[in-house]
C-alpha cells in the first residue's frame, strides 16, 4: 500500500483538501458536536466517542472490498484527509510578516485570540502549532498507517478530531473529554518522540546549531506529554523562546521571541523532517511489506509468514 500513500500524498500537494462534504473530519465533528453534554462523565465519554467515530471508520472502510477501479480512487481520497501538508504550510508561510490581515491566517491555526497578542508571540503561537500540526496531523497518521495500514491512519485521525473536540481540562469537559485526550496521547506518544529526533536530526543537515536540548526539554512546563517534545526542540534547534502566555514559557533565559525569519527557518526544518520521515518511512514499508498497492504480497512479514507460520 505504500504507492497508495504516495498517491494520497500527491493528491494533498496538487490538489489539496477535498470538499467538506466528503471529508471524514468534518463528518465526525458534525456528529460528536450534536452529541456534546458539558459536565457529563466517563462512560458517556466513552460512547460518544464510540458513536462518533466507529461508524464513519466502518464507512470509510467499506471501499476495500469494492472493484480495485472504485477502490483506489476512493482510497486515495480518504487516505489524504488523514493528513494536511500542503495546508499547514500555506497557513505558516501567509502568517508571516505579522500584519492585522495575515493574522487571520495565524487564527487558524491556534486557539488563543492572535488579535490580543504582540508579533512575537503571534510568530510563537505560528511555530509551536506548525511542528505539533506535524506530530498529529501528518507523522502520526502516517506512522499509523505503517502499522495498521489504512485504517490505522483513519483511526489516528479521526481519533485527533475527537480531542480537538472535547479534549479540554476545562471542567465543564474534563470528565466527557477524558478518553479521547488519553487515547489521542496514546497514538501521538511514539510519533511525537519520533518527530523531535527527526527535526533534530534536520537541524544539523541544515546547518543550525541547537542548543541545551534536553535540558529545555527537561525544563518544559508545558502539560501535554507530546507537545512538548517537537515545542522544546523547536526552541532549541531555533535558538528562541516560545511562550503561550500564562501557561509555558519554553527556552534559555536572554533568548528573545521569534522573528519573521525563524519562521521561515522553522518551514525549511519541517520541509527537511518531514523528507526524512517518508524516505525512512518507505524503506521500512518496503522491508516489511513490499510494493503492492492493495495488499503485501512480499517482503518481511510475509517471509516469516511463509517460513515460520507455513501460510
Amino acid at each position: 500500500m505504500l504507492p497508495l500513500l504516495y498517491l494520497s500524498i500527491l493528491f494533498d500537494l496538487t490538489l489539496g483538501e477535498p470538499p467538506v462534504i466528503i471529508h471524514p473530519v468534518v463528518w465526525v465533528g458534525k456528529i460528536s458536536s450534536r452529541l456534546i453534554k458539558p459536565f457529563s462523565n466517563r462512560f458517556y465519554g466513552i460512547f460518544f466517542w464510540i458513536v462518533s467515530v466507529v461508524p464513519i471508520l466502518f464507512i470509510l472502510c467499506i471501499p476495500l472490498y469494492f472493484p480495485w477501479y472504485v477502490e483506489l480512487p476512493l482510497l486515495v481520497i480518504f487516505l489524504k484527509t488523514t493528513f494536511s501538508i500542503k495546508l499547514l504550510y500555506s497557513l505558516v508561510k501567509k502568517s508571516t510578516p505579522v500584519t492585522t490581515y495575515s493574522r487571520s491566517y495565524s487564527q487558524q491555526l491556534v486557539r488563543r485570540n492572535v488579535y490580543e497578542l504582540s508579533e512575537g508571540h503571534v510568530r510563537s503561537a505560528v511555530i509551536e502549532s506548525l511542528f505539533e500540526s506535524t506530530v498529529d496531523g501528518i507523522i502520526s497518521p502516517i506512522f499509523w498507517f505503517l502499522v495498521l495500514g489504512y485504517p490505522g491512519a483513519l483511526l489516528q485521525r479521526l481519533a485527533n478530531t475527537m480531542d480537538s473536540m472535547v479534549g479540554y481540562k476545562t471542567p465543564e469537559y474534563r470528565e466527557q473529554g477524558w478518553f479521547s485526550a488519553k487515547l489521542d496521547t496514546i497514538l501521538n506518544y511514539i510519533p511525537a518522540r519520533i518527530t523531535a529526533l527527526l527535526m533534530l536530526l534536520s537541524a544539523y543537515l541544515l546547518g543550525l546549531r541547537p542548543k541545551s536540548t534536553l535540558r529545555i526539554l527537561k525544563e518544559s512546563k508545558i502539560e501535554s506529554p507530546n507537545a512538548k517534545y517537537p515545542i522544546s526542540f523547536a526552541s532549541s534547534i531555533l535558538n528562541v523562546r516560545l511562550e503561550k502566555i500564562g501557561f509555558y514559557n519554553v527556552g534559555l533565559n536572554g533568548w528573545n521571541l521569534p522573528e519573521d525569519n525563524h519562521v521561515k527557518i522553522a518551514l525549511n526544518l519541517f520541509k527537511v523532517t518531514l523528507i526524512l520521515f517518508l524516505a525512512i518511512f518507505s524503506i521500512l514499508y518496503y522491508y516489511l511489506y513490499g510494493l503492492s498497492l492493495f495488499s503485501y504480497p512480499y517482503g518481511f512479514i510475509e517471509l516469516v509468514n511463509s517460513k515460520f507460520m507455513g501460510y
